[in-house]
């Protein structure tokens, strides 16, 4: 894929991500790339002070391998949704178990590979697990 195109996918992630979670705040997304590996870094307050500097945020890093990001951008719209609940689903869950953790209500940095099976769509819409 060209590198617009990737870029825009890459985007589309992004954006879909940002809305996981409330925050009093604006979240932000922010993407890189190391080698084959695509990082994917969504960060939001949870509890805000008067001071920002003392806002508790939490980070979530999705690790993203380039035959993923190969496997994304070659799906079609529907099914690249599907995929962008899958990963706001997967974040949402390992956000949950860490702050369930004692001492890490107000806090959480949390990195992610995602695993392969995040990008299996299948055709007919029945079929998904």
């Amino acid at each position: 894929m060209d590198t617009i195109g990737l870029s825009q996918r890459i985007e589309e992630i992004e954006l879909a991500l940002v809305g996981t979670f409330e925050s009093p705040k604006a979240p932000t997304v922010s993407a890189y790339q190391e080698g084959p590996t695509t990082y994917l870094m969504l960060s939001w307050v949870v509890e805000t002070a008067r001071d920002t500097t003392l806002d508790a945020r939490c980070v979530v890093t999705l690790k993203l391998g380039d035959a993923q990001i190969d496997r994304y951008t070659a799906l079609d719209t529907a099914k690249r949704r599907v995929v962008q609940d899958r990963l706001r689903d997967l974040v949402r869950q390992h956000v949950e178990v860490s702050r369930a953790q004692p001492a890490s209500t107000d806090s959480c940095s949390i990195e992610l590979d995602v695993d392969d099976t995040v990008f299996d769509v299948p055709d007919d819409p029945y079929d998904m697990p």
